[in-house]
């Protein structure tokens, strides 16, 4: 059997164009399926899934219309596949499970996936040490150079006390005090 499945998820855009083309295709059922009600995407994808059957075909107009990222795109995939059904996109015609290398087309999916994660993870580390790549370290700027500090720590071993070194170099006394450490 061929089940049409098309769905909307913005007040203004109306399904009757993919009912049309569903119904050209000769879909023995469609799903018209509306996520603007309310209703989680989730919950009618498992009403929808609870329709399809072993040989069945879900058919879509397009990628866009059923999933909102590739990995709603799998998860579809892999509950139709798991029914021991088929799915097919008109116009991703390289989306269609029943063809010859049909299981292909999750593991590309999963693959495409795991590459993603893969370079937002590498991005976010980049980022996290992006200050270190430019020599800058992470936090509040130090206030006393490599140079003042030693001149502190030398005022420091001849017995000046922090406050006066503090004044001298025009910072506070407890940074002095840390140099002491």
């Amino acid at each position: 059997m061929k089940i049409g499945y098309a769905r909307v998820s913005a007040k203004w855009y109306q399904s009757e164009v993919q009912i049309s083309e569903l119904e050209k295709q000769g879909c023995d059922k469609i799903w018209k399926d509306s996520v603007r009600d309310g209703q989680s995407a989730e919950k009618s994808l498992k009403e929808f899934l609870r329709q399809v059957s072993k040989g069945d075909t879900v058919i879509a107009t397009r990628l866009a219309s059923v999933a909102r990222s590739p990995a709603d795109l799998l998860q579809m995939l892999e509950q139709i596949h798991k029914k021991g059904a088929f799915f097919r996109s008109l116009a991703e015609p390289w989306a269609d499970t029943k063809a010859e290398g049909g299981d292909r087309v999750i593991e590309t999916l999963r693959g495409v996936i795991d590459f993603e994660i893969a370079l937002a993870d590498a991005e976010s580390r980049d980022e996290e040490n992006r200050p270190q790549t430019f020599g800058v370290s992470a936090g509040r700027p130090q206030k006393l150079s490599e140079n003042d500090k030693s001149r502190a720590q030398s005022l420091l071993r001849i017995g000046k006390s922090a406050a006066e070194v503090g004044r001298m170099l025009g910072v506070s006394r407890s940074t002095i005090s840390r140099l002491k450490k």
